[in-house]
Parts: structure tokens; C-alpha cells; sequence
């Protein structure tokens, strides 16, 4: 039983450490992540194999005498534990702030924005834009590789590679 509780420690170490590595490394060029639907999390299965196979070994380890159900049913019972907590008090909250903060493309579209730093003829420039309360800049390019300076009112017409591209409102 130790080799399986070390198979399961080692396997989710592993596995975290390969996620971080490759996670920063796809979003660093980025590419963007997969939003699988899947019945159970596949961090929170991770998190409780390494637990259980960390607690379990522990035990088995330390306590000589402790029988092996035992350590098994308190290894298992800790994966449950920390997996509940660190849904409850860290995955679940992150993913209701990024709910209701960050806007979708399409809610984007249409929308005015200030120009923050002038976009230069054919080139890159910067927009200040509100949406939801929350106030967000982005880099931005003219649609019609014209100047627009700064301090002048722009709508957006599409996102692209985060670039917003935009057109100057004559008011």
C-alpha cells in the first residue's frame, strides 16, 4: 500500500508542477486555455490524489501501527477536506470574480472609449473604457490607419489578438 500512496504523492506533484510550468508557458504565447465542462475538476482531482497519496504515506510511515484501512479512510478523508475547503474559499470565489469583472468581446463591440495615448497613422495607440463600473485600458489601433488623438472619443468595432480596433466619433 505505500507504493500506491507513493505513486499518487509523486503522480500529483508532477502533475501540478507540469500544469504551472506548461500553464504560464501556453499563456505567455498566447494561447488560450481549454474550458472543459467536466463533472469534477481536474485541479481538484489532482489536489486530492496528492493529499491522499501524501497523507497515506505519512501515516503508513510514521504511525507503523495504525492498520492500513485506517490509513487509507484518514488519507481520504483529508483529500476530501482540503479539496471542499480550497473550492469553497479559493476556486469558487476566483471564478465569480472573473464572472462579473471582465466583459466578453461581444459585450465590447459598439462601445465608447477614450483615446489615452494618441494612435499614430498605421500604428498602436492606447483606449480607456468603462464598462460595468470597472474601468479598463487596452492597446488600440484605428481601423482606417488614421491619427487619433488623444482625448478624442472612439467606439470599438472588433477585438483582434488583444487589439482593439477603433473609429473616431465626431460629436
Amino acid at each position: 500500500m505505500l507504493t500506491i500512496f507513493q505513486v499518487c504523492f509523486l503522480a500529483g506533484t508532477g502533475l501540478i508542477i507540469i500544469s504551472l510550468v506548461f500553464g504560464n508557458l501556453l499563456e505567455f504565447s498566447g494561447i488560450e486555455g481549454f474550458d472543459l465542462e467536466l463533472p469534477i475538476s481536474p485541479i481538484l482531482f489532482v489536489l486530492f490524489v496528492t493529499v491522499f497519496g501524501g497523507v497515506g504515506w505519512l501515516l503508513t510511515e510514521c504511525f507503523l501501527f495504525i492498520p492500513v484501512i485506517l490509513s487509507i479512510i484518514a488519507a481520504a478523508i483529508t483529500g476530501i477536506f482540503i479539496c471542499y475547503f480550497v473550492n469553497h474559499l479559493v476556486i469558487l470565489p476566483l471564478k465569480r470574480a472573473q464572472n462579473t469583472s471582465t466583459p466578453d468581446a461581444e459585450e465590447l463591440l459598439g462601445v465608447k472609449a477614450t483615446v489615452t495615448e494618441t494612435i499614430a497613422i498605421g500604428g498602436y495607440g492606447e483606449i480607456s473604457y468603462v464598462i460595468n463600473g470597472n474601468s479598463y485600458t487596452s492597446p488600440a489601433k484605428a481601423t482606417n490607419n488614421s491619427e487619433i488623438k488623444a482625448g478624442k472619443e472612439v467606439a470599438i468595432c472588433w477585438i483582434e489578438k488583444h487589439v482593439f480596433y477603433v473609429i473616431g466619433i465626431d460629436i
